[in-house]
């Protein structure tokens, strides 16, 4: 299931900004197997009016994120200016490593990079390969240190877990302390995928003592994920998340006393 077109066009613009901070783009410098689908998604005849309505689409729901796009695009003009230089360069580096395994541990790594700049507590890359605590012995060893885990907590040929990326919200203390699995897709969505890889997790996070069935699981995939994918995940059992759930927060906390 693909999200929506508008993304394609927002890829492009990234690529765009990737070796320059402005530039101007008018509707023959996309790809136009990308105008030809965001004019049937939003029922234009014309490429520019697909095109702005493409950008209006992308602002909501960056939006809806707390966060902002990270370029200013004239509408009028079609002059684009990056404003969030590293966000921009993690964009092009996914779309470049999508589907690929080799670099998924680069796309992990990355990922993880981004969400410790959205969240407070403790952000873990744990999955494998990993660069520390390589052997299971010594993974092991730190998940039971660190983290409070049951003895035993590997099994049979497991190297991670089935564990990608921990994060420990600031919330209790060691053991008691509130647990988020997020697991990376180095892909498009798919909800049957991300199913498989929650119920790894859950059965790695069951061997915590004090975790129980209080945790949280998301899966982030090299994707974005729009209303419809949304829709899709809904019984998945799991967040999900996309590229665009990585952006610098322009929001951080809201309070509201009814």
């Amino acid at each position: 299931m693909r999200s929506h077109p508008a993304f394609d066009l927002f890829e492009e613009v990234c690529v765009e900004l990737r070796d320059q901070d402005e530039t101007v783009l008018t509707d023959v410098e996309f790809a136009d197997a990308t105008v030809d689908r965001l004019k049937r998604a939003f029922q234009e005849t014309t490429n520019q009016a697909a095109i702005n309505k493409a950008i209006l689409y992308l602002r909501g729901h960056f939006e809806a994120r707390g966060s902002a796009l990270p370029f200013d695009y004239d509408l009028a003009t079609g002059r684009v200016t990056a404003t969030s230089r590293d966000y921009i360069n993690f964009v092009c580096d996914s779309q470049e490593q999508r589907s690929k395994p080799k670099v998924s541990r680069d796309f992990e790594c990355a990922t993880s990079n981004h969400l410790a700049t959205k969240l407070t507590g403790l952000v873990r890359r744990v999955g494998s390969p990993r660069r520390k605590h390589k052997t299971r012995k010594r993974f092991a060893a730190y998940l039971i240190k660190e983290f409070k885990f049951r003895k035993g907590v590997l099994k049979g040929q497991d190297k991670d877990g089935g564990l990608d990326i921990l994060w420990f919200p600031p919330l209790g203390a060691f053991p008691f302390r509130a647990i988020v699995s997020i697991q990376c897709k180095n892909s498009p969505y798919d909800r049957d995928d991300g199913f498989q890889s929650v119920g790894r997790a859950k059965q790695m996070l069951s061997r915590h003592p004090y975790a129980g069935e209080t945790h949280l699981h998301c899966v982030l995939y090299n994707d974005y994920i729009d209303d419809k994918l949304m829709d899709h995940a809904r019984t998945a059992e799991f967040v999900p998340l996309g590229l665009s759930d990585l952006a610098p927060l322009i929001v951080s906390v809201t309070v509201d006393r009814l």
